[in-house]
């Protein structure tokens, strides 16, 4: 039992199922195969070609821009490259060859590059599986660059033959986004590593079980509680229809709310401190500590446009708050509507007083119309 590790010689589950090849069965994975296995080996070839030190500056020297993260310090010293990583280093990959490697290996790191973009495409057709062939024909007629180079004797990898087989396994079992391990990964994330940091890291195993059960808990009476809400809630729109008042023609007209048409509202998530850097501050503080002289005015009028009947302007300006204290927060998160659900974007807005040295690190051009 010590030298047979599988305890004995068993005949595969699929020997006897008709009309079954396993090989078909078995689907690509974009998080280990493109990213953690061609991605990482092409980075290791051009380092070798470069010196990591060269492409550790290259790096460097890239001009941030929103939304690619911005390596500073290079990544060799970085003790393990993960996925996300390696997902950041694909987006500027070809800006650090140009000058250094010749044209025939830019384009076959490029051809890679578009087919492992091509790849993730949330939906396919003939004319996107054409661009996943031609990038691959590409990639196999310009890769003899890395074995004249030195930095390859032979293309023997496994995940390199994979990429073989994506247009297929696309046509016959969808896109890879189904079958993509990235989400297990997350699991993975809540079910293990939050359950272990919540243990105090001796005996875990009774601790994180505990924990998650708890946690399913939580959220099974959070679900019955917005469920509640949301039911009560339109059992008591029910009973009081929505009245809509035509202006032009001065009529009243009563709506049931199941044959109106509202649009969706969109929800951006928004983080914010639980403490504020200034509470309570004076509103004629703030206007003459934030050089912003109209402040209380249009404060006066963006309250006045959230009541059920707006005052007239000159009455709104007139009137007196409630209050003469807010609390002052210099940063906030936001998380914007993403078009596809698997893309989360945290974008951070800081609030930071002018000085006579100051300057923007982080900028984007935006070109004027015309130019």
């Amino acid at each position: 039992m010590e030298d047979d590790v599988a305890g004995g010689s068993y005949d595969p589950f699929w020997k006897d199922l008709p009309y079954c090849d396993i090989h078909n069965a078995i689907a690509p994975d974009v998080l280990h195969q493109l990213f953690q296995g061609i991605i990482k080996h092409l980075i290791a070839w051009i380092q070798f070609l470069m010196t990591e030190d060269e492409f550790d500056s290259r790096l460097q020297s890239l001009p941030p821009a929103l939304g690619v993260r911005h390596f500073k310090d290079g990544i060799s010293k970085l003790s393990q490259v993960t996925g996300p990583e390696r997902k950041n280093l694909a987006k500027i990959l070809i800006a650090c060859l140009v000058g250094k490697i010749p044209s025939d290996g830019i384009f076959a790191a490029r051809a890679l590059l578009d087919f492992i973009l091509l790849a993730q495409y949330p939906s396919h057709d003939g004319r996107t599986l054409k661009y996943m062939q031609d990038a691959l024909d590409t990639w196999h007629l310009k890769r003899d660059y890395f074995l004249q180079s030195g930095v390859r004797r032979d293309f023997n990898i496994p995940k390199f033959h994979s990429l073989l087989h994506y247009i297929p396994s696309i046509e016959s079992q969808g896109t890879t986004d189904n079958v993509n391990t990235e989400m297990f990964e997350h699991l993975h994330i809540t079910f293990a590593k939050d359950g272990w940091r919540a243990s105090n890291k001796r005996n875990t195993f009774p601790q994180m079980i505990n924990w998650l059960s708890r946690q399913e808990k939580v959220a099974s009476y959070d679900f019955f509680r917005k469920e509640k809400s949301r039911i009560e809630l339109e059992e008591e729109e029910d009973l009081m229809p929505v009245t809509v008042i035509n202006v032009d023609e001065e009529v009243v007209t009563v709506i049931d709310e199941k044959e109106a048409v509202v649009p969706k509202k969109v929800n951006l998530g928004i983080r914010l401190a639980k403490r504020a850097p200034e509470s309570k501050k004076h509103i004629e503080k703030i206007a003459r500590d934030h050089c912003v002289p109209t402040f209380i005015a249009v404060l006066k009028l963006f309250l006045n446009g959230l009541r059920p009947a707006p005052l007239l302007r000159a009455m709104a300006l007139e009137a007196s708050l409630v209050f003469d204290s807010l609390d002052i927060w210099h940063q906030v998160k936001i998380s914007p509507t993403s078009l596809f659900e698997d893309k989360e974007y945290m974008e951070t807005v800081k609030a930071v007083p002018i000085w006579k040295g100051s300057e923007v690190s982080r900028f984007e051009y935006r070109p004027r119309y015309g130019q």
